[in-house]
């Protein structure tokens, strides 16, 4: 295959282009962690504007993009779980609340990961716009609830996850019927990314339970989120204990 027909082909998950993506973005990740954890307040919030109107008008522009292209704007539409990040790192930086700070890391963080590590985006010609702002756009919204994590403004609470799954119970009825209106599969409701740990719930649930499967796959992440963030705060206030 010619390498102009291979970059118009798109990609695979797991190959070459995708593993130099993800060591690119975690290099990147740790970087700006490490630079945020150590800056002042006043640059910190600067940081943090710039990602948070960096994936705004990044949206902007894709959808412009996309429109250019002639492709159908409506299955490209920022209603995505990850696509609801915009809206919420806008409200973070100038109205952060306990229950932004929850979704973050309970919903934009594990949903951001695992779209990185199987994406969607894989029919998208390599390094289109759209296949450069897809790994941008979900690097963004991993890092920066791992920036609050870090700097200590995040401290989860498993005790608001009620709020969080109030937010989902909002949204997904809403999604849902825009789906089933549309012909679109937004957030994944109607069926799972092929090649996806997605399709290892809809294969077992089956169509008709599937959705009742994501519930429950979400609380076992829950769980198991919260308890690794709480056996590595231990852990970081034993090692304060000890150097005191």
């Amino acid at each position: 295959m010619e390498r102009g027909d291979a970059m118009e082909a798109g990609f695979m998950a797991f190959d070459a282009l995708h593993w130099r993506w993800l060591i690119g973005l975690m290099l990147g990740i740790i970087v700006l962690t490490v630079v945020y954890a150590r800056a002042t307040q006043a640059w910190r919030l600067r940081i943090k504007r710039l990602l948070a109107y960096s994936i705004l008008i990044g949206e902007v522009v894709k959808l412009f993009v996309v429109w250019q292209l002639g492709k159908s704007l409506l299955y490209y539409l920022p209603i995505h779980l990850c696509g609801f990040a915009i809206v919420l790192l806008m409200l973070h930086v100038y109205r952060p609340t306990a229950l932004i700070n929850e979704i973050l890391f309970s919903l934009t963080l594990p949903g951001a990961l695992i779209a990185l590590i199987f994406p969607g985006w894989t029919a998208e010609p390599v390094m289109g716009f759209i296949h450069i702002h897809s790994f941008i756009y979900h690097g963004i919204i991993t890092v920066y609830p791992l920036l609050l994590l870090a700097s200590g403004e995040l401290r989860p609470n498993w005790r608001q996850l009620w709020k969080v799954a109030i937010f989902l119970a909002l949204i997904i009825p809403f999604v849902y019927s825009f789906n089933a209106y549309s012909g679109t599969n937004y957030m994944f409701l109607n069926a799972p990314i092929a090649n996806s740990p997605l399709m290892l719930i809809y294969e077992t649930f089956g169509a008709n339970g599937y959705i009742a499967g994501l519930v429950m796959v979400a609380v076992v992440v829950w769980l198991l989120q919260y308890s690794l963030y709480g056996l590595l705060a231990k852990a970081r206030a034993g090692q304060g204990q000890t150097a005191v």
